[in-house]
Order: C-alpha cells, then structure tokens, then sequence
C-alpha cells in the first residue's frame, strides 16, 4: 500500500507541505487539477517535477469532470488535460488520474472517454469516485473502455459512512458485502470522518466511521492501492496542527490493517 495524503487541503506551499509528509513517511501525493494546471505557472510545474523526482513519492492528479451542460467547463477541463499529458510525457511522473463524478453518467461518460483517450498508452491508471458501485452501472463504464485500460475505482470512506448509516447498512457484513460487490478493484480510499449524516471531512475518530469493520471489508478483497487522507481544516487550526491531525488519522487506519494481521 501506499501511505497518501491530499495535500490541496493544506495552506501554504503545497511542494513545503508535501516536503513534511514525505519526511513523515507518505510515499504517495494527490494533487488536484484546478491547482496544478489553473493557478500553476509553467515554472510552478517544473518544481513540482524537481520535487516528485527527488522524492520519489507515487503521484495522482484528483480531477472534477466537468459539466457536460457547460461549454466553457468542457474547453477548461479539455485544456487541463493536455497540458497534464504534456506534462506527463515530458517528465513521467504522474501515476494515476482520479474523478469526482457528479452528473448523470449517460451524460458524463463521454468527457471521461475525451479524457481517457488523451491519456491512453501512458502508463496513467484511471478511476472515478464512488462510481461504478454495481454491476449495472459498470456497463455503462464498460462501453468507454480497451483491454488496455487500467480503470479501477475510488472509495471515500467518509462518503461510504454516509451511504451506509442512511441505509441502516452499517454492521460488519454490510461493509464487507459492499466491498466484495464493486465491479472494479479499489485503486484509492479516500480517508475521513463524519457523524453519518453530512460530509464533514473531520479527522478519523471525530465521527462514527466503524474503521475496524471498514479495514476488514477492504482487506478482505486484497486491497493494495493509496491510503489517502483527505480531512480539510473545518475546525480553523494552524498548519502544524492540521498536518498533525493528518499524521494521526493515516496512522489510526494502519495501526487497524496491522491489528487484524496479529489476530
């Protein structure tokens, strides 16, 4: 596994903040595309380039699909992709590409296709957010996609305590039987905490997420991906104490990966 964090969350010099993860023992960086491509220089992204290559953390850009109702969200997101492949091709650092998905998916699956063609033959794994979550919803994945794709799936957890506690799903089975059900293999989770009722991004043991269960339902298919921290900073602390939070809730979930190994 790799040990991530997403450090657009973070105030400051995202290249300093990512420096004091990796110092910390994260081996993994996801960036967003609204930061890298729309406020990043040309100079910013060659730094990012020095950076990754020193430290030799696994890399993966977190992308909003744009609105396939909006012709000026397309041609952004149609510009952002390219300048990404170009990057990528020039320097060959980005590892996978990963979708918050918001409209219906008979409208959005051909943006994500653009996206997927630009990107086809590099060596960048893909995966969207929550979705596909059933095998019906996978078909329509699955018309968009090459035996040469590797597409998998992004799980949020604080996302998944939501659905789950909404649906009075959230005993240890239902976790497990969630998990063995996605159609696709699970490339990221996306770690925080919530009370079950709105997406609050608090840091892990702030809200009710069963982690024990959770961690058991995700080992128990293999899992092998990014472990990601995704917490913002709702509760106003200064860098240090968010970083701190994040150091702490990454920790919480692999202290519980290795409790179920000395059982």
């Amino acid at each position: 596994m790799y040990r991530g964090v997403a450090i657009w969350n973070y105030a400051g010099d995202a290249i300093e903040n990512a420096r004091k993860f990796a110092d910390a023992g994260f081996d993994a960086i996801s960036w967003n595309a609204p930061l890298f491509v729309g406020r990043y220089t040309d100079k910013d992204r060659e730094r990012v380039a020095e950076y990754i290559s020193n430290s030799g953390q696994y890399l993966t850009m977190h992308n909003l699909l744009p609105s396939p109702y909006d012709p000026a969200e397309i041609a952004s997101a149609r510009h952002d992709w390219r300048v990404l492949s170009e990057w990528h091709q020039r320097y060959g650092l980005l590892r996978g590409m990963t979708f918050d998905f918001v409209h219906p998916h008979e409208d959005q699956l051909p943006l994500l296709a653009e996206c997927l063609t630009i990107f086809r033959g590099q060596g960048v794994f893909f995966a969207c957010e929550d979705t596909p979550l059933h095998a019906r919803t996978m078909e329509k994945f699955a018309k968009y996609l090459t035996p040469e794709d590797d597409f998998g799936i992004l799980i949020d957890l604080g996302h998944l305590n939501i659905r789950q506690w909404k649906m009075e799903l959230h005993e240890p089975e239902d976790f497990e039987r969630m998990f063995r059900n996605l159609p696709l293999p699970v490339r990221e989770l996306h770690v925080h905490d919530n009370k079950g009722r709105q997406d609050e991004h608090r840091e892990l043991g702030a809200g009710n997420l069963p982690l024990a269960d959770v961690v058991r339902a995700v080992k128990a298919i293999g899992f092998d991906g990014i472990v990601t921290v995704e917490i913002v900073n709702s509760q106003q602390w200064d860098i240090d104490t968010h970083i701190a939070h994040a150091l702490d809730t990454s920790n919480r979930f692999y202290k519980a990966w290795n409790d179920l190994e000395s059982v």
